[in-house]
């Protein structure tokens, strides 16, 4: 099953790439090969103007060959995303396989391919590798506060640290999950002995400590380069701007030494220039675009949608359960209370400068996992009867999920012939 999913996957995406190529000054497509070019043709000594993140350029430049042309180099790059994302899906099935029954793991690799990576692996953009780490550095995360193993943590923080050198909007997740398990530490104290504090606070450790050896070498680069650790143009100056070419024309008089301090963007200077009202409606006028954008029967927004529903329909079956699982779990709730609430209040207030649902996208992997998680705990006895026969809450539901990407399947097939007619 998984590999004839896979195979009608990969005729898609490639068959998309085919035709309808994204053209190269399409997205963040140039900006990403001329940095993998650079990483080459310098040895790997090019240190990145801190916007983009090393690793995804690093995988591409490991196919560039010297003298290859720009349309060359963008047709060998697309091909190989598509690759490199099947390979990812396969080692997705993996990973959920081990958290979740087969059925719903097979559910959910099809709503992760159809649903998002045909979308978006025919073009030369970081997504697909990112929502794959997000999600891993994700799920170790949230083991480490419901069964902490040394071996979960060093994984969990070497995980993230890729996934952070991947794309900067990592960041925030490890600062949320350590100030959550700090707190579970904290509460702990109440009852638990000495030696299993110390013991949590060495986890703790063995995480940001991991994390920490591996952003290092690049950490040091950033502090040399703009006298700060974790610095990132988008963090540290966009997010404070109030459009893109507002962006454009303060990085364009940035990178020439002509914009003066009392003008850069910052929290400071926003704060003084904007009323509270101001802020108000561009985090509501933000929030009404990520919760309304994309809301057509083709991609994501169908799935996220019926996850929620789902997860309410559960809990709504089977109270109790509901209360003892949020009981037996309460800061691993917490943690993903904090980390979709977080992102969605950032993406919302960057959706002012650049409105893409690529950023939300990030929270869609994390958000099927964790609803199936719930929908499959909470439906374990539970069953609906059709036509006098009995189907366990999570088949129904995992069911349902494959139905809605079939909506996905046959939208591209259609679209693929009629382009190539």
């Amino acid at each position: 099953m998984v590999i004839w999913v896979l195979a009608l996957y990969g005729w898609e995406a490639h068959a998309r790439r085919e035709v309808d190529p994204t053209p190269l000054n399409r997205a963040d497509q140039a900006a990403y090969l001329n940095y993998a070019r650079s990483m080459r043709e310098t040895n790997y000594a090019v240190t990145g103007d801190r916007n983009r993140m090393p690793v995804f350029p690093f995988l591409f430049s490991l196919i560039y060959r010297r003298g290859m042309t720009d349309a060359e180099f963008l047709a060998r790059a697309q091909s190989f995303n598509i690759n490199l994302s099947i390979l990812l899906l396969a080692l997705l099935f993996l990973i959920l396989r081990r958290f979740l029954a087969g059925l719903l793991a097979v559910a959910l690799l099809v709503v992760a391919a159809f649903g998002v990576f045909v979308y978006r692996a025919a073009t030369v953009q970081v997504e697909p590798l990112y929502y794959f780490l997000g999600l891993c550095a994700f799920v170790l995360l949230l083991q480490m506060l419901i069964a902490p193993r040394w071996w979960i943590g060093i994984s969990a923080g070497i995980v993230t640290a890729v996934a952070y050198l991947t794309k900067a909007s990592m960041l925030p997740t490890i600062a949320i999950w350590a100030a959550v398990f700090l707190a579970q530490a904290i509460w702990e104290c109440r009852r638990a002995r000495l030696a299993e504090v110390a013991q949590r606070l060495g986890h703790l450790l063995l995480v940001l400590g991991a994390f920490g050896v591996v952003v290092f070498p690049y950490e040091r680069t950033s502090k040399q380069l703009h006298g700060h650790y974790f610095f990132n143009v988008n963090s540290a100056y966009y997010i404070w701007c109030d459009s893109w070419p507002e962006a454009l024309a303060f990085t364009e008089a940035w990178r020439s030494g002509n914009v003066a301090s009392d003008h850069v963007p910052s929290p400071a200077k926003y704060w003084r220039e904007h009323s509270p009202a101001q802020i108000a409606e561009r985090l509501l006028r933000g929030l009404k675009t990520l919760v309304t954008r994309s809301a057509k029967p083709a991609g994501y927004y169908k799935f996220a949608v019926f996850v929620i529903l789902a997860i309410g329909v559960a809990a709504a079956r089977q109270p109790q359960r509901a209360r003892r699982l949020i009981a037996e779990t309460p800061f691993a709730g917490a943690f993903c209370l904090l980390f979709f609430g977080a992102y969605a209040l950032l993406y919302a207030w960057y959706g002012a400068v650049v409105t893409d649902s690529r950023f939300i996208l990030s929270l869609f992997l994390p958000l099927m996992f964790v609803g199936s998680a719930v929908v499959r705990c909470l439906g374990t006895d539970d069953a609906f009867v059709i036509r006098a026969r009995r189907w366990a809450f999570p088949s129904v539901y995992g069911a349902a999920l494959i139905c809605l990407a079939l909506i996905d399947v046959i939208y591209n097939a259609l679209r693929i012939a009629r382009l190539a007619t």
